[in-house]
């Protein structure tokens, strides 16, 4: 569906919101590098062609550009660059004096070619040099948030051009505006020509047009405590805090938990007041999800059914009436685990999701409900996703638990999906938020926490929500709104004292997991004619490997060869094949959900279906003689 909208430095010491004031010792200018190093190859083009203050990426854009003032006439575009800080900083703001004065004694690091151009919009510095090509080596955040200052705890800054960021540095704003707003900000070199502008497009780094924001919330449950609030204090009212943050972004993303069940259902007295957990959503609650502006609805909840899957059926004909995107739920496994992709502003982003819990309790059935999680597919499908110029975002609703420590299964399945290839994996499980890292170039959200829900507890009222900066098909970075619930379901933004001991203990929970690699790229299932894939057969997850012809016609249909007993066998010339991965039972009944799934989800011909049948190896079928060892 398409949318029109889809090295030591100060530790922050000019950012906004911070709870102390550590300064850097002072330190001599750094000699200039040309004196020390012969000119680049690309400083020696900008200086053939260009200003010297003009990067060479736009110089190669367009000959004879020169750096200048905002307001000149013969302005063509401008460059932009970002102040980044290490993931877990606690500061998020520099008023444009702290960064001006930041960048005079010395506390921000850049290259050299970044250094000319910040020098033509922030007049002389003294940064600390970064060599070209290297990445800013930041030393981490103190781990005591209120620790008094010390010569060995301070967190770098560094100076990069907008369109090099990446997700596992954290972008510090100047004067609350971000380097990808619509608008440049405080740190844009403008660029003029020589010569009188032609009409040709403008040189710039980073093109609005090109960019998609992404909310990424976390639990949504209107139902107990919060739909009381609701219904005292309005449908909206638990919004009103984070409204803006939300209205800010292109595409808004919910996880809701709930079904929206109709005059049947009775959110807080039964069978809330009976002390069970069946939850349900009155339908007028769904104006709340309006005015968050919702677009993309998460389904991987596992209270979705509790008034009956005939309600999935009844939110999700509400959600298409409003034309929202669902993901990782559905009206059957086929629509639950295909992926969801929305287009806007040239960005192909694809939505996949899964419950865990209920796949390994083994309680997924066929029809209305979650998707159920096959890692194999789903890394396949990131593969495939990849290859087509998507942007794979993928959310589980994995392991609960009510601690800040994410288990260690979620680490495992997370950072896998994003060695896949995945830009995103989120946890959607979370009602005690978990810390986020970089891992192969993924960004991986362990847990958000509650987003929209009653538990108000210490460890559950916390919560991180996540703006996705897509550029170009390509996540850039990652921003973040941390909330704490308030009134048994309002979540509203921390302040500054709680947002920095927040941070302090997701920076600290991050330390004890195995060190992540975020550097390396991923390695994306390689493209093949085999395929892995699953579909239920009453509870069970039965796991196939699909081969499909060399070549697919539109509106063709194919051939069917089903191996049975096999664990490889020749693919056909013409025609699709299947092979049970873990084929032990190969009833007339497996057979005939294998057909009837590969009709469904493949250009299969019904009436050319073939069986075969492989007699296991002999020695397989030899009963093992009991010994006094044996169970």
């Amino acid at each position: 569906m398409k949318y029109g909208l889809v090295v030591a430095v100060v530790a922050c010491s000019g950012c906004r919101d911070t709870t102390s004031d550590h300064r850097a010792p002072p330190r001599p200018p750094p000699a200039p590098p040309a004196s020390a190093d012969p000119p680049t190859p690309s400083a020696v083009l900008r200086q053939a062609r260009c200003g010297p203050a003009v990067p060479a990426a736009a110089c190669a854009l367009r000959a004879g550009l020169r750096a200048c003032e905002p307001g000149a006439l013969d302005r063509v575009g401008e460059w932009r660059y970002a102040v980044i800080a290490p993931m877990y900083a606690a500061g998020e703001d520099l008023t444009s004096s702290a960064l001006r004065s930041a960048w005079q004694r010395g506390a921000l690091a850049a290259t050299d070619e970044t250094a000319a151009a910040i020098t033509a919009v922030l007049g002389p510095g003294a940064p600390i040099r970064i060599e070209p090509g290297a990445r800013p080596a930041f030393e981490p955040a103190p781990r005591v948030p209120h620790a008094a200052p010390r010569p060995d705890a301070l967190i770098q800054l560094a100076i990069v051009p907008a369109d090099e960021l990446v997700p596992a540095w954290k972008v510090v704003t100047i004067d609350g505006r971000h380097p990808l707003d619509a608008e440049p900000g405080a740190l844009a070199l403008p660029l003029c020509s020589d010569t009188r502008p032609d009409g040709r497009a403008a040189v710039r780094n980073i093109d609005p047009a090109r960019l998609t924001t992404v909310a990424l919330t976390g639990v949504t449950a209107m139902t107990r405590l919060t739909a009381e609030l609701m219904d005292r204090k309005g449908v909206t009212y638990p919004i009103k805090d984070v409204a803006p943050w939300l209205a800010a972004a292109d595409l808004v993303h919910i996880s809701n938990e709930v079904s929206f069940v109709g005059k049947e259902c009775k959110p807080y007295t039964l069978p809330y007041r009976s002390n069970t957990t069946a939850f349900c959503s009155r339908d007028s609650y769904i104006a709340l999800l309006e005015a968050a502006h919702a677009k993309i609805i998460e389904l991987t909840g596992s209270h979705l059914p509790d008034y009956g899957r005939a309600w999935i059926d009844h939110s999700l004909e509400l959600y298409r009436q409003r034309g929202w995107v669902w993901f990782g739920g559905g009206h059957d496994q086929r629509d639950a685990t295909a992926p969801r992709i929305v287009e806007h502003h040239g960005n192909r982003l694809a939505f996949l999701g899964c419950n865990m819990p209920w796949t390994t309790s083994h309680v997924i059935t066929e029809g209305p409900g979650v998707a159920a999680c096959d890692l194999e597919r789903m890394k396949w499908q990131i593969g495939e996703l990849v290859r087509a110029g998507a942007v794979p975002i993928v959310s589980i609703q994995h392991e609960e638990v009510y601690h800040h420590d994410p288990p260690d299964e979620i680490v495992r399945d997370f950072r896998g999906l994003g060695a896949a290839g995945a830009a995103v994996v989120n946890g959607s499980q979370a009602h005690c938020a978990h810390p986020w890292e970089v891992h192969r170039g993924a960004y991986l959200h362990y847990g958000g926490g509650n987003f929209v829900f009653d538990q108000q507890a210490t460890n559950t009222r916390d919560g991180t929500a996540d703006r996705l900066y897509i550029y170009a098909n390509r996540l850039l970075t990652v921003g973040h709104l941390y909330t704490r619930l308030e009134e048994f379901g309002r979540p509203r933004p921390m302040t500054a004292r709680e947002r920095t001991g927040y941070l302090a203990v997701m920076a600290d929970v991050l330390a004890k997991l195995p060190r992540a690699d975020p550097w390396t790229a991923p390695d994306l299932v390689p493209a093949s004619r085999s395929r892995p894939d699953s579909f239920l057969i009453g509870t069970r997850l039965e796991h196939i490997t699909v081969t499909v012809p060399a070549k697919l016609e539109r509106g063709k249909r194919y051939p069917l060869v089903i191996e049975l007993g096999a664990s490889h066998a020749p693919a056909p010339a013409v025609g699709f094949q299947v092979i049970a991965r873990h084929a032990g039972d190969t009833s007339a009944s497996v057979t005939a959900a294998i057909t009837r799934f590969m009709i469904a989800s493949y250009p299969v011909d019904r009436r050319r279906v073939a069986i075969r049948r492989t007699a296991p190896p002999a020695i397989a079928r030899a009963r093992k003689p009991l010994t006094a060892t044996s169970r």
